[in-house]
């Protein structure tokens, strides 16, 4: 297992086999010019930023601020919880 900043310390190919093998995709969202996808993994968060069109990777960063993640709230579903 490793943390949020031994993640961020990766190569961009290592995040990406860390979240194909590891990452649970939880949501997404746009801003600008990216589709933003939102992955839990080791108990952090990741943000996988996408070029719409093009399916390119322009970055992924380790989340670690409730601010960022407030930004999702809209986006899960939550309603399988109480049925």
């Amino acid at each position: 297992m490793i943390t949020s900043l031994d993640f961020q310390n990766l190569t961009e190919d290592l995040k990406s086999y860390v979240l194909l093998n590891n990452g649970q995709h939880v949501a997404e969202r746009n801003y600008s010019i990216y589709s933003i996808q939102l992955y839990a993994v080791y108990g952090f968060y990741v943000e996988v930023f996408y070029l719409p069109g093009s399916d390119e990777i322009d970055q992924i960063l380790a989340v670690n601020s409730s601010e960022v993640l407030e930004l999702y709230l809209d986006s899960i579903d939550i309603t399988d919880i109480y049925m």
